[in-house]
């Protein structure tokens, strides 16, 4: 059984890829919304419920888990396979979505860091959560391995508590309008969603984006990363019969009704 850990709902834009490209694959996800969103937390705090979510859905039986969160991929996924889990679960491992997207944007394997890619300038706008874009991650990162990528970051403050409070269109889509202006856009070719509540929206940035930029698909991206890993390391691949169950912090009647809305069919969270 494959874990998604997220801080809401946001990671559902991620499990439903994952489903699609592995159906043979059962998956446990563990929605944190009773803590969340994670962008107005300290470091320590996204660490520590990182941790407090990826113990449960280990202890649940799942030996590979995928933080479907920028926010905690940016700040506690290091520390947490270096130290933490080889500790508590040697055995088993976490994988970000950080990872995935820095890859595509770069077009470097994460492994070959400091090997520049032979390929042109290119300006790539990034919307994220304040707290990913402070971790200074997908930057620190990207150059590493393609400094001539010039990447744009605008933080998008609000935008997963609306998401995640069920706000309704005209908020939504004047939210995403005000975080875009004609200085950021200009010379862009590439829009990044890095958060994954943002996909469930992405027909607002779309909408607000010039019609020449292209938006890279996170959940898409991500969901050919672990086929790929899953591959390489077939041991964490287990037979499974396509079951998903949904685990949450929070009330599981508002989940259910908000995460139906974005997701186009029936939800049933039960409270962990």
């Amino acid at each position: 059984m494959i874990g998604v850990f997220d801080s809401g709902s946001g990671g559902l834009t991620i499990l439903k890829t994952l489903t699609e490209r592995l159906p043979d694959q059962d998956f446990l996800y563990f929605g944190d919304h009773g803590n969340a969103p994670y962008g107005h937390r300290s470091n320590e705090q996204i660490v520590e419920l990182t941790k407090v979510g990826v113990t449960r859905l280990m202890d649940a039986g799942c030996s590979l888990v995928v933080l479907a969160c920028n926010t905690a991929a940016a700040i506690a996924l290091r520390s947490l396979q270096e130290t933490w889990l080889p500790e508590q679960f040697p055995r088993n491992r976490i994988l970000g979505v950080l990872v995935p997207m820095v890859e595509a944007i770069t077009g470097v394997p994460w492994s070959q860091q400091n090997q520049s890619p032979n390929r042109d300038a290119e300006k790539i706008l990034l919307f994220a959560t304040q707290k990913t874009v402070a971790s200074g991650a997908y930057q620190e990162e990207i150059n590493k391995r393609a400094p001539q990528v010039d990447l744009v970051q605008k933080a998008c403050p609000g935008l997963v508590d609306a998401i995640e409070g069920g706000a309704g269109p005209m908020p939504l889509r004047g939210m995403i309008e005000g975080f875009i202006n004609e200085t950021d856009v200009a010379g862009v070719s590439t829009a990044v969603l890095g958060c994954t509540h943002f996909p469930l929206v992405e027909g607002y940035f779309k909408a607000a984006l010039p019609q020449h930029i292209s938006i890279l698909s996170q959940p898409e991206i991500v969901a050919d990363a672990l086929a790929n890993y899953l591959n390489r390391h077939n041991h964490y691949r287990t037979k499974g019969t396509g079951r998903v169950t949904l685990l949450t912090t929070g009330d599981p009647k508002t989940v259910n009704s908000v995460s139906r809305r974005f997701a186009g069919h029936k939800l049933i969270f039960t409270r962990q």
